[in-house]
């Protein structure tokens, strides 16, 4: 990773400074999601059908059928 700084209002830097690690950790997780669809040149839509294909080769390349897929969905009811 690699820092940047970006400047916010002061209650906000205090806010921050003040909160746990874990809210931290969060803040900078949605921040960079936020930055990156901001800044993507791909559609979230085409970034979302990738994403969605590898899951599928992967499920496939582990041996997830839609067999076992109606197994899960089964024991859920």
């Amino acid at each position: 990773m690699e820092s940047i700084v970006i400047n916010v209002p002061p209650y906000l830097a205090n806010v921050y400074k003040n909160a746990d690690e874990s809210k931290r950790r969060n803040a900078e997780i949605y921040i960079n999601t936020f930055l990156s669809e901001l800044f993507s040149e791909e559609p979230a839509n085409e970034r979302l059908f990738k994403t969605m294909k590898k899951a599928t080769a992967e499920a496939k390349a582990n041996g997830f059928t839609p067999d076992t897929m109606d197994e899960l969905l089964k024991d859920d009811e």
